[in-house]
C-alpha cells in the first residue's frame, strides 16, 4: 500500500548545497554529497523533516530530521544504542548535529512511504510479529531501562495535563452555552478516570515491563520489501515517545493473538487474555495522549476552536468507550486504533 498525498510533495532543485539541512549533513556525513533534490517532508522550523535525494551512502536517500535537543537525545539512543541490538528490522542511524537553539539535526536512513493499513490483515500480523520480537528481546538491553516511563505514572500526567488544559480554555469569553458543554464533559470523563486510576494501574499487571513505541499508529510504520527477497517487513519511525515499562500503548493497532503466539515462549507466563486487557489498557492511553495534545495551547484560537471542539468530543466519546470496555473486560479485537 503505498501512501496517498493530497498534493505533490514540495520540491527544491539547483544548487542547494545552501540549505540547513545539507550543511549539517556536510558535518556528520564522512563523504558528504550534495542532493541531486531535496524533498520538504515537514517544512518549517522547529520541527521540520526533508527527504535528500541521493546523498546518502551508496546514493540512497537520507531523511533529515529538525528535533528539540532532548527529543534528539531520546531518539539517538533509540536508533543508536537499542534497535541494532534487536532482531527487527529498523531504519540505520547515520548521525545527528546540534544547532544550538534551534534544536538538533537527526540523520535516518530513509525507509519510504509505504505505510501500515489497518484494513489489511497480514500488515496486523506482520506488526504483531515485529512488536512481539521487540518487547521480548528488549527486557535484556540496559539501555531500554533508562528511557522515561511509559508505564501509568506517564498517562496519568496526560490525563492531569490535558484536564488542566481543557479547564484553561473554558475562560474562553467566546464560548457558547453549548461549547462550555462539550469541554465541561471530557473533564467530568477525566475527574472519574483519574478517581478509579488503581484499577488502570491493576489492569497492567501480568506483562513485563519492556521498551515501548508508544505511538505505533500508520504514520509511524512502514513497509518494504526484505533485501534478501523474504517479503515485506515491518519498520517504525519517530520514537519521540519511547520508553520503558507496560507495553500497553504498543497493542491496539495489531493482531493481538499473533503477538501472543510470538511472545509466549519468552513470556510463558502472559496468558492471552493479559495481552487482550493490556490492549484495552493501551485504547485508554492512546486516548488520554491524544487528549492532552489537542487541548495543548493554541487550540481555542478563532481559526481552529471549532475544528478542536469536534475533535474533543470525539475522543472523549471514544475514551468513555474505552473505559467501559476495559471495566467489563469487553475488548474488541477488531476496535484498532489509528
Amino acid at each position: 500500500m503505498t501512501m496517498t498525498r493530497n498534493c505533490p510533495p514540495a520540491l527544491l532543485w539547483g544548487k542547494l548545497a545552501w540549505h540547513p539541512a545539507v550543511k549539517a549533513w556536510n558535518e556528520v556525513a564522512d563523504d558528504p554529497v550534495v542532493p541531486e533534490s531535496i524533498e520538504v517532508l515537514r517544512p518549517g522550523s522547529p520541527s521540520a523533516a526533508y527527504r535528500l535525494m541521493g546523498a546518502g551512502p551508496d546514493g540512497g536517500n537520507v531523511v533529515a530530521r529538525q528535533v528539540p535537543v532532548r527529543q534528539a537525545a531520546l531518539e539517538r539512543a533509540v536508533y543508536e544504542d537499542i534497535l541494532p541490538h534487536l532482531p527487527v528490522a529498523a531504519p540505520r542511524a547515520y548521525g545527528c548535529w546540534a544547532e544550538g537553539e534551534h534544536g538538533t539535526w537527526l540523520f535516518l536512513e530513509d525507509v519510504g512511504d509505504e505505510r501500515y493499513c489497518l484494513a489489511d490483515r497480514m500488515h496486523r500480523a506482520l506488526a504483531a510479529r515485529w512488536v512481539g520480537r521487540l518487547h521480548t528481546e528488549a527486557t535484556c538491553i540496559v539501555g531500554a531501562q533508562t528511557l522515561p516511563d511509559a508505564g501509568p505514572p506517564r498517562y496519568l500526567e496526560h490525563l492531569r495535563a490535558g484536564r488542566r488544559a481543557i479547564r484553561a480554555h473554558l475562560a474562553n469569553p467566546a464560548l457558547s452555552a453549548g461549547q462550555v458543554d462539550v469541554l465541561q464533559r471530557p473533564v467530568a470523563c477525566l475527574d472519574a478516570l483519574e478517581h478509579e486510576w488503581a484499577r488502570i494501574e491493576r489492569a497492567c499487571a501480568g506483562v513485563p515491563a519492556t521498551l515501548v513505541h508508544g505511538s505505533l499508529r500508520p504514520r509511524n510504520l512502514r513497509l518494504r520489501n526484505h533485501a534478501n527477497g523474504g517479503g515485506p517487513e515491518l519498520l517504525s519511525i519517530n520514537w519521540k515517545t519511547a520508553g520503558w515499562g507496560v507495553p500497553a500503548a504498543d497493542l491496539p493497532s495489531i493482531d493481538l493473538l499473533t503477538y501472543w503466539s510470538t511472545v509466549r515462549a519468552r513470556w510463558p507466563d502472559v496468558a492471552f487474555a493479559d495481552v487482550r486487557r493490556l490492549a484495552g489498557v493501551g485504547r485508554v492511553f492512546r486516548r488520554l495522549a491524544a487528549i492532552r495534545r489537542l487541548a495543548e495551547p493554541g487550540a481555542d484560537s478563532p481559526g481552529r476552536l471549532g475544528p478542536v471542539l469536534a475533535s474533543l468530543q470525539s475522543l472523549h466519546l471514544r475514551l468513555a468507550d474505552a473505559v467501559r470496555a476495559l471495566h467489563s473486560h469487553r475488548v474488541d479485537e477488531n476496535a484498532y486504533l489509528a
